[in-house]
């Protein structure tokens, strides 16, 4: 590179070229044939003419003219000429350049400083652009040169910053040792960009300004097209608004109407530049190469120019009247005379501004049709259309504004899409907000909603970019391209393999290929950084997402780089919170008092941190304790979120300190360290998340009086939560922490026993304090009685891991507790009073929560009697949920069917023929209860009536056993199979299916013969009454009773006395029932049920009866049934299977 005032001379050169034609071209406009005479000649002092030709062609004037004389006739003339066509930034840049030239003419042996050299080639691109844009590029080339080795612009620098050159940087808190020495620091693998790296940027700088930039002012990196799109990552978002931009300029079919929609510092502006770049047509598609992709995919061969308006609400003043430099003799008073201003500018006919100009002097939008025949005549052309709102809420209830009314606004809003839409190859780009921020007030509100709601109308709606692209575009802004690739992959496959290798120390999805991924995207940035800044600093109300990434990370790495920091990645813990530019970019976002808290516990050499770090050369080897800090600080971003899950995990502290060849446990170590020392350091009960917070905690004061709490208070206050817990069905009674056997009764019912606190359980393990008190309780009640319903317990007992730290929480919980008691003595004010009560709620919820999860072993005791009869062995299933220990227990019961809530009568037969009735052709029901309450290799039935309900369902049918009232020792009395019966006495006995079919078949054949004797007589004495001596026995459900019409089998009469002859024929039987009846239809269930009830329920209890119903129905209609009614009888008649429906005429 050659000296800096060699560049400026180069930049000079291509100024002059172009300001002299330009000059002279005015001048002759303006001057006509005499233009050199009068305006130049006779307005320049001798001195200042003394070397100029008096006359000549053309070229010879033109070139007569130096830089003095150009810039001293630009400003002679400015008021009449030039004024007319540029803004007044432009006379001030020639003033600036003309000391500029007159610097380099009496430079001597000096040298411009770096910073003027760059001042006078920016001056001069600013003040080359509006005139030749094409000259302007090849400034900004040099400008690019200049300051990154190389014209294409930064991210192929060959410029290297060297911490030397600055103030050095303040080292204790960076790493200056590799943590393995196999792998390369970040430092060597990848280099920031240079502006970054001497620190050379401005925070103003990561906040495009459109406006500024159409101005030709603002930072070279916005206003550069090269340099914008050099650093500029063109996510997928904005890939596909500039595809769309390109087909729509280019003639194609692109939309016409674009709305950018995405929160504050989202990318919605910078989008709007990359349009604006792209579509002007001042730089070449070889200058601008991330542009070829997009270009390719509009499936267009070359770039197409438009005539671009930019409209930013902000720079806009509604209360004033415009006078744009290059339209003289207008006055411009509204947003849509401002659009047709820039397009005549823009296409270089001042003419264009007449489509509206009746409609500007108004202060009244001019119609789509207008703005449509605006478009075409100026198209292809962009307009841009940023801050809408902001300028809404100026104009909002605000009458007589040159700049017309809100109505109004609202208006051109709806007609200049409208236009857009009906033009040949015209787009509208627009930015709507979603930020609380940017729309602000009632104003706000009421403005964005008309605005998107016009949009709504007929917008495509991009978001520029994504919360994954939101990294690669931070990292692009910020560092050159990867030197050393393979070192980066070395280095985050180390990452990877720590994590697989500590997989209790790290979050989970860390583990992931995705992990490694994205570590290999973001590098050399930690994802951990983008993840606490993306996912908790976003949600303040001021942080400004990529832009406030921006704003820190440039910080930080202009601090590391400078001061030689030796990690392998840039991590949460790596960032120096003591230098004030990172400290004041965090704290900006927060209430008054964290600057203070960072000094004293985060970072810096007064803070806890450092100290804790020196005194332990262990920690201090690897800055544990300051790393960590930072990570929490990191992590601590103040939100409306609940207080439970403020915070950052322990998992992800060790994931944004640890590096591959350091020790996880000094860090967990400093944590620890930490916990006990600060004083703004929070915690969570379970001691899982930590964050900071301005209001000093009372953790100490807690753990102090946890420590000093008797084993028996804990054991007292889990007894007392437990006693709170209900029984539920299907146990019939609940036993809470019983003292000894003796508490729990020996009945007839399903309990559970939920055991003591200190009678715990270790899976696996045979002989533990739970599986002895359970037996003790299961074989006896009290020291000398056996217990003989075994059957019928069930056992709960808490997990003695577990219960470690239950019975820690509980110690917090009555230290929090005793906090509380003793506020006044204490004296805390009412921040530390709501932390109070705040705490000992969730130490409370923590204790019920960790209760119910404690207490989750099952105990069930079972015999296999396919082994041994006499051995009792355990099931012991977990039981997990939220729900309460009782529920818990209830669910898991039902569900293995430990627990039988309901009993198939299969089932119940099943049991008996395998065992209990082996022997015996019944068994007492009362017995069979026994047994089942008993023995442990019978199921375990919740209560006796469950038994009975499986009697009464197996009685009614044919396939399992029959009911007896009793039995004399040959027959069965009130013998009943395949009947309902609706009690079931517990004296009754259950018969074997085959005996019973039997006597009952034997009852039926002797009361068959007894009819036919009967009949016999009847058909010598009592035929002509119509007899027909048929019996009528049916093979069906039958019962058999030992009395049958007041009559006996052996024909005597129920007093024993014989029956005298029948002297008369006997009257025939009635044998068949009829009933027709009309309904209500009005109340036709109602009348349906009481013939059920009244009438048929008596004839169905009838032994033997046939009962057959059917319904009729007749329905006409006067007028005739709807095609509606036909269709939906018929369908819903044949769906319900009627034989024999249907219309007639």
């Amino acid at each position: 590179m050659g000296s800096n005032h060699e560049k400026v001379r180069q930049g000079e050169r291509i100024l002059l070229f172009v300001l002299s034609d330009y000059v002279c071209k005015e001048l002759k406009q303006t001057y006509g044939a005499h233009w050199w005479e009068d305006g130049v000649l006779d307005i320049l002092y001798d001195d200042q003419k003394r070397d100029l030709p008096l006359s000549g062609d053309w070229g010879t004037l033109v070139d007569a003219l130096d830089m003095a004389a150009c810039l001293r006739l630009f400003d002679l003339h400015w008021r009449n000429i030039f004024s007319r066509k540029l803004s007044i930034d432009h006379r001030t840049w020639a003033k600036e350049l003309m000391g500029v030239r007159n610097k380099l003419a009496h430079l001597g042996s000096k040298d411009f400083s770096d910073d003027d050299a760059w001042r006078a080639l920016d001056t001069m691109s600013r003040l080359c652009d509006q005139i030749d844009p094409e000259s302007a590029e090849e400034i900004r080339a040099i400008l690019r040169e200049f300051r990154y080795g190389s014209s294409d612009g930064s991210m192929d620098s060959t410029v290297s910053v060297s911490a030397t050159i600055q103030t050095p940087a303040n080292t204790s808190g960076i790493l200056q040792s590799v943590p393995a020495s196999s792998l390369p620091s970040w430092r060597d693998v990848i280099k920031p960009h240079p502006d970054v790296a001497a620190g050379r940027y401005k925070n103003a700088e990561f906040a495009a300004d459109l406006a500024q930039v159409a101005r030709g002012e603002g930072s070279f990196e916005y206003r550069d097209p090269v340099e914008f799109f050099a650093r500029t990552y063109v996510t997928e978002g904005m890939a596909g608004l500039l595809m769309q931009a390109l087909r729509r300029i280019g003639g194609r079919d692109g939309e016409p109407v674009i709305q950018l929609k995405t929160a504050f510092g989202g990318g919605k502006t910078h989008s709007m530049l990359a349009l604006y770049h792209m579509l002007r047509g001042t730089v070449s598609l070889s200058k601008i190469p991330a542009v070829a992709p997009v270009l390719a995919r509009a499936q267009l061969s070359s770039l197409p120019k438009a005539n671009v308006a930019v409209l930013v609400g902000t720079s806009i003043d509604p209360t004033k009247v415009q006078r744009p430099p290059h339209i003289p003799g207008i006055m411009i008073h509204t947003l849509w005379g401002e659009m047709a201003a820039q397009l005549a500018a823009s296409a270089g006919n001042p003419k264009l501004y007449d489509y509206v100009k009746e409609a500007d002097k108004k202060g009244v939008s001019p119609g789509s049709e207008a703005l449509k025949n605006l478009f075409d005549a100026a198209g292809p052309c962009l307009v841009l259309m940023d801050e809408l709102v902001a300028y809404a809420k100026k104009i909002y209830g605000v009458e007589g504004l040159p700049a017309g009314s809100f109505d109004n606004f609202i208006s051109f809003i709806q007609e200049v899409t409208e236009a857009a839409r009906a033009s040949k190859n015209s787009l509208v780009v627009a930015s709507i907000p979603e930020s609380e921020i940017e729309i602000g007030g009632t104003a706000g509100k009421m403005a964005l909603d008309s605005i998107a709601h016009t949009f709504g109308r007929m917008e495509a709606i991009w978001k520029p970019v994504t919360a994954n692209e939101g990294f690669e575009v931070v990292r692009r802004r910020l560092f050159l391209d990867c030197e050393d690739t393979d070192g980066r992959d070395r280095v985050c496959e180390a990452f990877s393999e720590m994590y697989h290798s500590n997989q209790d120390a790290f979050p989970v999805e860390v583990r992931e290929v995705a992990y490694r991924e994205r570590m290999i995207s973001c590098y050399p940035i930690h994802p951990e950084v983008f993840d606490r800044l993306y996912e908790d600093w976003a949600t303040l109300e001021h942080f400004q997402r990529t832009r406030g990434v921006l704003r820190l990370m440039a910080a930080v790495i202009h601090e590391l780089w400078m001061g030689s920091d030796a990690g392998l990645l840039i991590m949460p813990g790596s960032v120096p919170m003591d230098i004030p530019s990172v400290r004041d970019e965090l704290t900006r976002y927060l209430p008054d008092g964290w600057n203070a808290l960072v000094d004293s516990e985060v970072d810096g050499k007064k803070a806890v941190p450092y100290k804790r770090d020196q005194e332990n050369p262990r920690l201090g080897k690897f800055l544990a304790a300051r790393r960590v800090a930072r990570t929490i600080m990191l992590g601590s971003a103040p939100s409306v979120r609940a207080q439970s899950v403020r915070g950052i995990e322990s998992a992800r502290i060790s994931l944004g300190v640890v590096q591959p060849g350091e020790n996880i446990s000094v860090f967990k170590d400093a944590l620890s360290t930490l916990e006990t020392s600060l004083s703004y350091l929070y915690t969570n009960p379970s001691r899982s998340r930590y964050w900071y917070d301005t209001r000093p905690t009372l953790r100490k004061t807690v753990t102090d009086r946890a420590s000093q709490i008797a084993d028996a208070d804990v054991v007292r206050e889990i007894e007392t939560r437990l006693r709170k817990c209900k029984k539920e069905f299907p146990f019939a009674g609940l036993h809470i922490c019983p003292a000894s056997s003796l508490d729990v009764p020996d009945e007839q019912a399903a309990r559970l026993v939920l055991l003591r606190p200190m009678e715990t359980h270790t899976v696996n393990k045979a002989d533990s304090a739970a599986m002895t008190a359970a037996v003790d309780v299961l074989n006896n009640r009290g020291s000398n009685t056996p217990r003989i319903y075994r059957n019928m317990l069930l056992f709960v007992a808490a997990d003695a891991g577990l219960m470690n730290d239950l019975q820690q929480d509980v110690r917090l919980y009555l230290a929090w507790q005793s906090i509380q008691n003793d506020r006044e003595s204490l004296n805390l004010d009412a921040a530390q009073n709501r932390e109070t009560e705040s705490s000992l709620r969730a130490a409370h919820d923590t204790v019920d929560a960790h209760l119910r999860e404690a207490y989750c072993w099952l105990l069930i005791p079972y015999v296999d009697k396919t082994v041994d009869v006499k051995t009792v062995q355990w099931e012991m299933p977990r039981i997990g949920g939220d729900e309460s220990i009782v529920t818990k227990a209830a669910k898991k019961v039902r569900t293995d069917e430990a627990v039988i809530s309901r009993w198939a009568p299969m089932l119940l037969k099943m049991e008996l023929d395998s065992l209990l009735w082996a022997s015996s052709d019944h068994l007492p029901v009362k017995t069979l209860w026994e047994q089942l309450c008993t023995y442990c290799y019978l199921p375990r039935l919740a209560s006796e009536e469950v038994l009975m309900q499986a009697i009464r369902e197996g009685v009614n049918s044919d396939q399992y056993f029959a009911l007896a009232a009793g039995f004399d020792g040959t027959r069965y009395i009130d013998l009943k199979l395949n009947c309902s019966v609706s009690h079931v006495d517990k004296s009754a006995l259950l018969v074997k299916m085959a005996v019973a079919q039997k006597q009952l078949a034997e009852d039926a054949a002797k009361r068959q013969a007894e009819m036919d004797s009967a009949a016999s007589d009847r058909e010598h004495t009592a035929a002509p009454y119509g007899g027909n001596g048929q019996g009528d026995i049916t093979g069906g459900a039958f019962c058999s009773a030992d009395t049958a019409h007041g009559s006996v089998a052996d024909g005597t009469s129920p007093y024993g006395r014989p029956m005298p002859a029948a002297s008369a024929p006997a009257p025939a039987k009635k044998r068949r029932f009829f009933l027709s009846a009309a309904l209500d239809t009005t109340r036709i269930n109602r009348d349906v049920q009481n013939y059920v009830e009244e009438i048929i329920r008596h004839l169905t209890s009838e032994d033997g009866t046939r009962v057959t119903i059917s319904l009729e129905v007749e329905a006409e209609s006067d007028t005739g049934f709807s095609t509606q009614t036909i269709r939906t009888v018929s369908e819903n008649a044949r769906t319900l299977g009627a034989k024999d429906a249907g219309f007639e005429e």
